[in-house]
């Protein structure tokens, strides 16, 4: 795989901006909004696709992370998805194709649960 391209969604600039820079820092090739309303916009538009979602669950607007996931998994069954959340009892709502990120994360465990997320083919390092 060439550079990864990863959608972040975080509503928190501050923890949006360090994902941001942690992933490219890595290798990636980052697009980020602080909502899954701009982030469904984004999919839909997009005629170049991303290889991996990385989303806040709680966040803003019509959609959350949870329900983002839940549309990606219908409509774009093999994007992978991460959630991410400090609260994690919502990881046991998770389908089966969603990885779980407990907040207060790590660079580390971020790019380890990335990393996951995207394959053993990827380019990340």
């Amino acid at each position: 795989m060439a550079q990864p391209s990863i959608l972040v969604l975080e509503d928190d600039e501050i923890i949006r901006s360090l994902m941001v820079d942690v992933l490219e820092e890595f290798g990636a090739q980052v697009i980020s909004f602080p909502s899954a309303d701009e982030g469904m916009i984004f999919l839909e538009r997009s005629s170049d696709p991303v290889d991996l979602i990385v989303s806040d669950i709680q966040m803003p607007g019509l959609l959350n992370g949870y329900d983002l996931s839940r549309v990606v998994a219908h409509r774009w069954p093999s994007l992978p998805v991460v959630l991410t959340s400090g609260n994690t009892a919502m990881a046991a709502q998770l389908g089966s194709t969603v990885r779980f990120l407990p907040k207060p994360w790590s660079t580390e465990r971020l790019l380890d649960c990335v990393q996951q997320a995207l394959g053993p083919d990827s380019s990340l390092h």
